[in-house]
């Protein structure tokens, strides 16, 4: 390309530029974590997603993420929103002792049940709803 037209003459070395000159965007997919009924502990499929993540975000230093805890529709407000940041705590803690600055993260936050996937209302299989039961890792950037 010639300079003259190079949209973006601060590329680094190293990324994938397309025809104007600027950085292709990378598609992330920052997979969240799914926990077990009132629990803030981290599964071991947890951990596995958790160091991939770990790992995507040591490969790409520019990311920025936010950390965001979520439960179910079981139980009270309250109760929720105090699971909801224990389980952002968790994976912050575990993203920031496997290398993530934690610069990079934002939270952790907590939501408790007032964002969920799977909106069953007040219903008892609410309570089953795993994918409620989850962090998200959600790209800033």
């Amino acid at each position: 390309m010639n300079n003259c037209d190079d949209k973006c003459p601060g590329s680094q070395a190293g990324q994938t530029i397309g025809p104007d000159g600027c950085p292709v965007p990378v598609s992330i997919d920052l997979k969240g974590v799914n926990f077990d009924f009132d629990k803030a502990t981290l599964r071991p499929d947890a951990v596995t997603i958790l160091n991939e993540a770990a790992e995507i975000l040591k490969r790409y230093p520019e990311l920025k993420v936010e950390v965001a805890g979520h439960t179910d529709q079981c139980g009270k407000d309250a109760y929720n929103q105090k699971l909801s940041e224990r389980r952002a705590r968790a994976a912050y803690d575990y993203l920031t002792s496997n290398g993530v600055d934690a610069a990079r993260l934002s939270g952790p936050n907590g939501y408790g049940e007032s964002r969920p996937l799977e909106d069953l209302g007040q219903a008892f299989p609410a309570c089953k709803s795993e994918k409620n039961r989850r962090t998200e890792l959600n790209v800033q950037n």
